[in-house]
């Protein structure tokens, strides 16, 4: 009979190759995502340290309809910010040759590089192709592809060439500092969601994130629904459910149970008949039948439910002080 730890590391292997986009995208996942993410006004819209000029403060007097609509604009604004990034599978390498000339082998030590500029195209559809020394006209890597389209249309915050913080050593100084949000914003800004650099680099952060258990520092940030998700992927929640419960954000747990039973649609959790609405019951279900740390989950909601009884004992003995 295999162990726990055996059938996991098998699951981790069945999914290297299962595209994620279909399941990131899918109505329910996105719909806990947002829920999960948080909206803090005063996170999202803090003071940034991205150059852009800073308007002065308006102070108005307003009605109660006022700023009612005033709060609304704040939350649409917010949900714009606070898009997140789309998690995908790694692309694949480009090797479309589209001729051989041999006859031209030698006239040239260098590569040239035809590039269709015609306004408007979206990049992954502007033809780039290449014609090299040995005379093989090709269709252009990502990586040459991406280094025309930044040519004739730039990108606000994207080098020709990837800063040197996304190089390993300078990038493990950043994260020991926990500037996971401006590695992440980075990232974004330089390379395309199915890169595989960009892949290894939030992979980096998100682990560094949980192995520190800094999730707070993303929370209300557009990259805590790609936390979770990636956690919830690779089956690693463990260390993120304790980290609510200490919390107190129950219903947050809850709902990262319910973000692993869609992912994961064969886990025997899934099968176990609870409530949605009994939040404790659907967490003790997955402890119970899914978790690889069952002690360390049970241990912590154990403190969780004796925080509660002394809140409400509290709570019961001053309510009988007071005659009420």
């Amino acid at each position: 009979m295999s162990s726990p730890a055996a059938t996991h590391l098998n699951n981790v292997c069945k999914d290297k190759n299962r595209d994620p986009a279909p399941v990131f995208f899918s109505e329910n996942v996105q719909t806990i995502l947002k829920k999960i993410t948080g909206t803090d006004f005063n996170k999202v819209f803090r003071q940034r340290f991205d150059e852009k000029k800073l308007s002065p403060p308006e102070y108005k007097f307003m009605t109660d309809e006022e700023l009612k609509q005033k709060m609304k604009n704040a939350e649409r604004l917010s949900s714009k910010i606070l898009q997140m990034p789309p998690v995908l599978k790694e692309r694949q390498a480009i090797s479309n040759i589209l001729s051989r000339d041999p006859a031209i082998t030698g006239f040239e030590n260098c590569k040239f590089v035809f590039t269709d500029i015609t306004y408007g195209l979206p990049d992954r559809k502007r033809l780039v192709v290449v014609r090299d020394p040995d005379g093989t006209l090709r269709q252009a890597s990502w990586e040459e592809a991406e280094r025309m389209n930044q040519i004739y249309n730039p990108r606000p915050g994207r080098k020709l060439k990837p800063p040197k913080l996304f190089q390993e050593e300078h990038l493990t100084n950043v994260l020991e500092r926990g500037e996971y949000e401006f590695v992440l914003d980075s990232a974004c800004a330089q390379f395309e969601p199915d890169d595989p650099e960009y892949l290894r680099i939030t992979s980096v952060v998100y682990e560094s994130v949980d192995k520190k258990r800094c999730y707070q520092l993303l929370h209300s940030t557009r990259h805590y629904g790609p936390l979770c998700f990636y956690l919830t992927w690779n089956k690693k929640i463990e260390n993120l459910l304790i980290s609510l419960l200490q919390q107190e954000k129950l219903e947050a747990c809850a709902d990262i149970v319910r973000l692993y039973q869609l992912i994961h649609t064969d886990c025997k959790s899934k099968m176990i008949n609870v409530d949605p609405n009994q939040h404790l019951e659907l967490l003790k279900a997955y402890v119970e039948h899914d978790s690889l740390q069952q002690q360390q989950l049970q241990l912590a909601i154990q403190a969780y439910q004796e925080i509660v009884r002394e809140r409400q004992q509290y709570n019961e003995n001053v309510k009988t002080a007071h005659g009420l």
